[in-house]
C-alpha cells in the first residue's frame, strides 16, 4: 500500500487528500442539515396536532339526546386536511370517531385513551406511521378524552427527497471539487516541473544557462509549500 501510494505523483496525492477533506466537511454538513430539517418537520407536525385538538374541541359537541357528534358536517377543511379524530369516555368507551378514524383504525387507541397523558406518540400502521395526541377535555358537562392524529407520510416523503438530493448531489460536488483541486495542484506544481526540465538540459557544455527562478518565484514558493505538506502527510 505504501509503495502504491508513493508511486503516484504529488498532484494525485494532493488531490486525494483534498477530496478526503471535502467528503468529511460535506458529510458533516449533510448530517447537520438532515437533523435540523427532520427536527423542524417533527416539531411542526406536533404543533399542527395541538391545533387539531383545538379544532376538534370546537367541532365536537353533544346532542340533546346525550350523543357525541361532530358539527363539522359541511367539511370546511379539504378532505386531505382533515385530522384523524376519536372521542372516548374516561372509562374507555368509544363515543365518536370520524371517517378518517373508521378507515384507519388504531388498535392501541383505547390504551392511549385510558392513560391520556397529553403525549404525542408515533404508532406504526400498515401504511405510514400515525402520530397521535391524546388529551383530556370536556364536551358540555361531560368529561371526555379526545384523540387527534395525522400521518407522518408527508414528513417522511420530504426527508426521503432530501436524502436523495444528498445521495446524488454530494458525490457530484466532490467530483467537481476533486477536478478543481487537481487542476489547482497541476498549476501550482507546473513551475517545479518546468524548472526540473530546464535543469536536465544544463550540461557541462551549457554551464552558462541559468534556471528562470525569478520568472516563477511566486509559483515556486506555492509549489514548495504543497510539496512539504504532501511529504508531511505521507510520512504521517
Amino acid at each position: 500500500m505504501n509503495r502504491w501510494w508513493r508511486s503516484h505523483s504529488v498532484r494525485v496525492r494532493l488531490t486525494l487528500w483534498y477530496v478526503f477533506a471535502m467528503i468529511l466537511v460535506l458529510g458533516v454538513y449533510a448530517v447537520a442539515v438532515f437533523t435540523f430539517v427532520r427536527q423542524n418537520a417533527s416539531d411542526a407536525l406536533d404543533q399542527r396536532l395541538r391545533g387539531d385538538f383545538q379544532w376538534a374541541a370546537a367541532m365536537v359537541g353533544q346532542t340533546p339526546e346525550g350523543r357525541i357528534t361532530s358539527f363539522d358536517q359541511s367539511d370546511p377543511l379539504a378532505s386531505d386536511e382533515r385530522p384523524w379524530l376519536q372521542v372516548w369516555s374516561p372509562e374507555g368507551e368509544l363515543l365518536f370517531q370520524n371517517e378518517e378514524a373508521v378507515v384507519r383504525p388504531v388498535p392501541q387507541s383505547r390504551d392511549l385513551a385510558m392513560s391520556a397523558d397529553d403525549r404525542v406518540l408515533t404508532i406504526n400502521t400498515s401504511t405510514d406511521p400515525l402520530r397521535v395526541l391524546t388529551r383530556r377535555g370536556r364536551i358540555g358537562p361531560k368529561s371526555v378524552v379526545i384523540q387527534v392524529a395525522r400521518s407522518e407520510g408527508s414528513m417522511l416523503s420530504q426527508l426521503r427527497e432530501l436524502t436523495l438530493i444528498f445521495v446524488f448531489g454530494l458525490p457530484a460536488a466532490v467530483a467537481v471539487a476533486g477536478l478543481g483541486g487537481f487542476a489547482l495542484a497541476s498549476r501550482a506544481l507546473a513551475p517545479v516541473e518546468h524548472l526540473t526540465e530546464r535543469a536536465r538540459t544544463i550540461s557541462a557544455e551549457r554551464l552558462d544557462e541559468r534556471l528562470p527562478v525569478a520568472e516563477h518565484a511566486a509559483w515556486t514558493q506555492v509549489a514548495s509549500l504543497l510539496l512539504n505538506l504532501s511529504e508531511t502527510v505521507t510520512r504521517n
